[in-house]
């Protein structure tokens, strides 16, 4: 029997199918009307036992209430049981997509300082302790949203994509000059923002994840592991520990 773990991000809503907390089958999909028919073309309904719905974009309850019919629903909140202890501030603001990678990471790499890293639409840093204690984090602009934000509130510079190919210190003409300015410059971010956790947390360990991690994980010269499917892997942890 399959674990049906959900996430609906800023960009699309991602299925996975868990057997023995591993990864059998990924489905994506634009819609909250293809999520059945495109689950029921993988695996039968009655071969799924039950699921987990985690939402920061779609209305979390219109995903759950596709799959109800079907099987138990576990809708993610702040007051689930956690196999973390959050001392967040405000955690009925805490984005599920941070502790569920959060939950990941401790789940993949126990007893460690980790600094998770999840750069997508946003970019996230969280931090976690060896205690199993989230502390907290900060929140900016991914790749894309930089480039969409400097082709949005400027009056003539072009809306360039991520080109991984391009290396050096400045452009020499307009394209190279936005395109290096950016990714450079999120480079520096990240390398400064795990140059200076390191200095306050002991053993840092820095997970990646997300779906600009590949650009950015052989880039920082620091003790690092990518795992692009941590907040699934996060999602199902809590799905388990919830019983």
């Amino acid at each position: 029997m399959y674990n049906l773990v959900v996430d609906a991000g800023n960009s699309s809503i991602k299925m996975f199918l868990f057997n023995n907390g591993k990864i059998e089958h990924r489905i994506k999909c634009r819609e909250v009307a293809e999520l059945l028919p495109s689950l029921k073309e993988i695996v039968p309904i009655k071969s799924i036992d039950r699921c987990i719905v985690s939402s920061v974009s779609v209305n979390q309850s219109e995903i759950a209430d596709v799959f109800k019919p079907f099987f138990p629903v576990l809708e993610f909140s702040h007051l689930l049981r956690l196999p973390i202890i959050i001392k967040y501030g405000t955690p009925e603001t805490l984005g599920s997509d941070r502790v569920a990678a959060v939950v990941g990471a401790v789940t993949r790499y126990p007893g460690r300082n980790l600094l998770v890293i999840d750069s997508g639409t946003a970019i996230t840093y969280d931090i976690v302790t060896d205690k199993g204690e989230y502390l907290g984090g900060n929140i900016s602009p991914g790749l894309k949203t930089r480039f969409r934000a400097l082709h949005n509130f400027t009056g003539k510079l072009p809306l360039l994509q991520v080109d991984k190919s391009l290396e050096g210190l400045f452009g020499t003409n307009t394209t190279e000059a936005i395109t290096l300015g950016i990714q450079n410059g999120m480079l520096y971010e990240i390398d400064g923002t795990v140059k200076e956790f390191s200095r306050q947390f002991n053993d840092l360990l820095v997970v990646f994840t997300g779906g600009d991690s590949f650009f950015f994980e052989n880039q920082i010269n620091f003790n690092n592991f990518a795992e692009p499917y941590l907040v699934a892997f996060g999602l199902n942890e809590i799905l388990e520990y919830n019983g």
